[in-house]
């Protein structure tokens, strides 16, 4: 049985993340009086980057993610904490105007909607991805786009999955594939669903419970599996 319905990830699958977190970061920390070197970026990058993989394992909520980051980022360069919402809504809007792809990303997400139904799922916030989806270009070949606080649940939660398929129709789990960049929350979250991976990654990692379908190094080759046959 072929593959029907594709679930993207969102960041760092189809848009690059990174390129928006730079420029998002500088300008919000520039604004609050922060000196922002190429150092400054890179460990913010690193303790988001942790931050996010606690949430996606249940050790931390969201809220503690959005107001953990920046308190920490404020002590650690002597920088007056500004007040609870504050950096952190400056961030959000900065953050929501990088709508960057990824190389080959369109072409790939068009091509495949020809004779798929492609949508997007992803754990970022609201008035982040919204904004980025809509200036993208993915509009006319996304069918939808599920965000987990309109869910109610996060990947790789099973009730975050369970709602996106009721969503969707609930098709045949055969049919189905998720394409993401993130271990814990992509192919997790297929795993543990019983829904067909593709990861996104130079390299499989190691040290997991559970592996992806495939692995592809860069989106563009997600076209040999789906149109070479299944």
């Amino acid at each position: 049985m072929g593959y029907k319905y594709l679930l993207f990830d969102s960041d760092r699958t189809l848009l690059d993340f990174d390129k928006s977190m730079r420029s998002a970061i500088r300008n919000t920390l520039t604004k609050y009086g922060f000196n922002v070197t190429d150092e400054v970026i890179d460990f913010y990058d690193a303790w988001n980057n942790s931050l996010w993989q606690q949430f996606e394992r249940g050790e931390i909520t969201k809220a503690d993610l959005v107001y953990t980051r920046f308190v920490v980022m404020c002590t650690r360069y002597g920088i007056p904490y500004p007040g609870k919402g504050k950096i952190e809504t400056d961030y959000i809007v900065e953050l929501g105007k990088g709508h960057d792809l990824l190389p080959n990303a369109l072409e790939v997400v068009k091509t495949l909607s020809e004779d798929h139904k492609c949508y997007i799922i992803t754990n970022g916030f609201i008035d982040v991805q919204t904004p980025r989806f809509e200036k993208s270009g993915l509009k006319p070949y996304i069918t939808d786009i599920f965000i987990s606080e309109q869910i109610g649940a996060e990947k790789p939660s099973v009730r975050f999955f369970d709602e996106v398929l009721k969503r969707i129709g609930n098709p045949d789990k055969k049919e189905i594939l998720v394409i993401g960049d993130s271990m814990t929350a992509d192919i997790q979250g297929g795993y543990l669903s019983g829904i067909d991976t593709v990861l996104i990654s130079k390299k499989v990692p190691e040290g997991f419970g559970y592996s992806p379908t495939y692995t592809i190094p860069e989106i563009k080759d997600l076209l040999g599996i789906l149109k070479g046959g299944n």
